[in-house]
């Protein structure tokens, strides 16, 4: 939930203090408990800053999406130990690499890496969506953004159905946090892969972003804010339909034209 901070507003008619509401940015610890050498141990797979809630949905959506586990098969149970750490049991056949650490960051996971993840291309599931639908999303989600309303400081990641209802929604000051909420929700759920739903994204669209949709099966990416040129790249040969600058009455399509139907 937000915090109340105090704080000193200045205006025409100077100061005054006030109280103000700030996003809560947290560390949270990700542990792992995994086979080794025939004995169960836990260990510290690293730290990533998100706002807190959603944390089992965060941990599993984030080790998914790096490729680190498979489906929920991998996960035997999922608890939050306290507020600041969750651990993930893994099915004795998983073979976790804890070799790389992980800094604090509410960026993305491959941020440090010095490879690019794989993608594979995707299926044509059907799914289609009407520019009237993907026109109505911004205000759907806007009012669904209730910690954006009351900070100004967390992007917000939806997914939604081909009428444009709103299935999931997930807020965190790290836009990479809120898709890995989704991921680890609908992993929860036995949703996986999302081949019916699209990803809606209230910033930009980069490329860790559309890898992470890519991986969960999502067809279809539509951002309120620019993509990147790696992003397009990743879409194209991900066989990725990608929206960008969806604003209202306008939007630019950059891959996978052909899932945006007039009506």
């Amino acid at each position: 939930m937000p915090r109340r901070v105090p704080v000193e507003r200045w205006g025409a008619g100077g100061p005054r203090a006030e109280d103000d509401w700030l996003a809560d940015e947290a560390p949270l610890e990700v542990l792992i408990e995994h086979s080794f050498k025939d004995q169960r141990r836990v260990a510290a797979w690293g730290i990533t800053l998100r706002t807190p809630g959603q944390d089992e949905e965060l941990a599993l959506g984030l080790l998914y999406s790096e490729g680190r586990i498979a489906g929920a098969s991998d996960v035997l149970d999922v608890t939050c130990l306290d507020a600041g750490r969750v651990r993930l049991s893994l099915a004795s056949h998983v073979d976790l690499d804890l070799g790389r650490a992980r800094a604090a960051t509410a960026a993305c996971g491959f941020c440090g890496s010095p490879d690019l993840p794989v993608t594979e291309a995707l299926g044509d599931a059907g799914f289609r969506v009407s520019w009237g639908v993907l026109a109505g999303l911004p205000a759907a989600l806007e009012a669904r953004q209730g910690q954006f309303r009351e900070t100004g400081g967390v992007h917000a990641a939806a997914l939604f159905d081909s009428s444009g209802a709103l299935i999931a929604v997930r807020e965190d000051v790290g836009r990479h946090n809120a898709v890995d909420k989704l991921v680890g929700w609908a992993m929860q759920e036995g949703r996986l892969p999302l081949e019916g739903m699209g990803l809606l994204l209230s910033g930009r669209a980069g490329f860790e972003l559309v890898h992470k949709a890519a991986r969960a099966g999502v067809p279809l990416v539509a951002a309120m804010g620019a993509p990147t040129t790696l992003s397009v790249e990743l879409a194209r040969h991900a066989n990725v339909t990608l929206v960008g600058f969806l604003r209202g009455d306008r939007a630019n399509v950059y891959a996978g034209t052909w899932r945006v139907r007039e009506i």
